[in-house]
């Protein structure tokens, strides 16, 4: 279920991150008690991810959970919690992998997602004050930090559809992969649309894991969780 939630959020690269996470700088808990370290989760370079986003993040995930009557204990929150944590440093990769790349996401573009959205609308029209409250009470943020979220999240798409425009698979590579795996081609026009989707969600794995251990060695990632 959990995992189910975070691919729902668009972070298709978590699933290489559970290795990748295996080789980052894990200080624990000693240095996350001292200093600043109390209020850092993890740091992506220079840039900090904070107890205050990790905690946000998770506490809206496990309302979701209970609220579709899933049981949130304390264990569920721990793996919750890794699970985001790994999210929030995907998000940041992506995000500082694009404007290295040069990509941006310009304010008229947020501004125009936001008020064509209909869960701020009243009556077919954008109401500034129905925005300003939902974004308070669902995500206990001011409009300047959800539009900044909102503008990392698009930058992240962005990057990340630029990153599997290079994914592509030829026919042949189909046919002789599915022949290599099941020793014959039989069945194998029935079953080419499920295996090629399988074929290339396997690529970009492959891919992804190369793509975060190369960013892993010209960038500094440590993480402070104590779970």
């Amino acid at each position: 279920m959990i995992s189910f939630l975070i691919r729902h959020k668009k972070v298709i690269l978590i699933i290489t991150l559970a290795f990748f996470l295996g080789s980052i700088v894990y200080l624990g808990a000693d240095a996350y008690r001292r200093g600043s370290f109390g209020t850092v989760a993890a740091t992506v370079g220079s840039k900090d991810i904070t107890n205050r986003q990790l905690y946000r993040i998770t506490d809206d995930y496990a309302r979701n959970l209970r609220n579709q009557g899933t049981d949130v204990d304390e264990t569920v929150l721990s793996v919750l919690r890794q699970e985001v944590l790994a999210m929030l440093i995907s998000e940041e990769i992506l995000n500082q992998s694009a404007q290295n790349a040069g990509l941006a996401v310009a304010d008229y573009e947020v501004a125009y997602d936001i008020q064509s959205s209909p869960f701020f609308n009243q009556n077919g029209q954008f109401n500034k004050a129905a925005y300003e409250a939902a974004v308070k009470r669902a995500a206990g943020m001011t409009p300047a930090e959800f539009e900044e979220q909102f503008r990392r999240g698009k930058l992240s798409d962005r990057f990340r559809g630029v990153l599997y425009s290079h994914f592509k698979l030829t026919p042949a590579e189909i046919k002789q992969a599915y022949k290599v795996q099941h020793g014959n081609l039989k069945n194998f026009e029935a079953n080419k649309q499920d295996f090629a989707a399988q074929l290339l969600d396997t690529k970009m794995e492959t891919a992804q894991k190369a793509f975060f251990d190369q960013f892993n060695e010209n960038v500094d990632i440590k993480t402070f969780l104590q779970d």
